[in-house]
């Protein structure tokens, strides 16, 4: 269905692996036709993210998961252990409840989600408890041991929380380590993370980011309007558009309280 979206509104795919070569050209490894060199005056990087995994969590062991791996899972452990009480570990936390398992949520912060209204996260504390989940504010973690039997948790505070299993859900690592981002003069941050403006572009004249790659707010419905915002300042690089022949539209999620204009009717 979606190979022949693409097609109907004449998007080519290639399914590779792609790398910079310079800022107009990237190279697509292992196509159908073998390696292609792609050109264009303007690049958007949108390559999503995968969960953060610090090296000192052993994630091969059958007991300790991340929110990608934990959709493998095929049993219903007693208790669980969900670390990160960002939107995607508060998600897993209610979830898993409701399936009758005992969520020991640890969050990093001294409330929940702490981007919404005061009373939204307050509601949604009172919920996740009344649901039997444990919620352990302002902790975080010194060692994470697993054995056959289960998963001990050690927090910085000196207190020790066991569980059948360990959900790691603290944060995501963009997809640009392959990227070669060298080659264009950009630079990921420790989380794999590009730095763009309020318009998203990238400090590399022509290349855009959107999307989980940019970090926050990490939503797909923020995405597309990212890439909304592209297609528009793109259309207006290409067509010479004069700023003076132009009416101001929002678009949600900017950056800051900017806007981006159209061309009058």
């Amino acid at each position: 269905m979606r190979t022949n979206f693409y097609a109907r509104n004449r998007v080519d795919l290639f399914f590779g692996q792609a790398e910079f070569e310079d800022k107009n050209t990237v190279l697509v490894k292992g196509t159908v036709k073998g390696d292609e060199r792609l050109r264009a005056k303007n690049v958007v990087i949108a390559t999503g993210s995968r969960p953060y995994s610090p090296t000192d969590i052993d994630f091969s062991h059958p007991r300790i998961y991340n929110s990608d791996t934990v959709l493998n899972l095929e049993h219903t452990p007693k208790t669980m252990i969900i670390y990160g009480a960002g939107v995607i570990g508060s998600e897993y936390a209610s979830i898993f409840s409701g399936l009758g398992v005992k969520v020991d949520l640890i969050d990093s912060q001294s409330r929940l989600l702490s981007f919404l209204d005061a009373e939204i996260s307050d509601s949604l504390s009172y919920h996740l408890r009344n649901s039997a989940v444990k919620i352990r504010h302002n902790e975080t973690y010194e060692t994470v041991e697993a054995d056959e039997r289960g998963v001990t948790l050690t927090l910085q505070s000196g207190k020790k929380v066991r569980a059948d299993a360990f959900l790691w859900c603290n944060g995501r690592t963009g997809n640009t380590d392959m990227l070669k981002l060298e080659n264009i003069g950009l630079q990921a941050n420790g989380r794999g993370q590009i730095k763009v403006d309020e318009f998203y572009r990238t400090e590399c004249e022509g290349i855009y980011a959107c999307g989980d790659v940019i970090g926050w707010p990490a939503l797909a419905s923020a995405a597309i309007d990212q890439g909304v915002l592209h297609l528009l300042i793109c259309w207006m690089r290409m067509t010479s558009v004069s700023s003076t022949t132009c009416q101001p539209v929002f678009i949600p999620f900017l950056k800051s309280a900017q806007s981006v204009k159209r061309k009058s009717s």
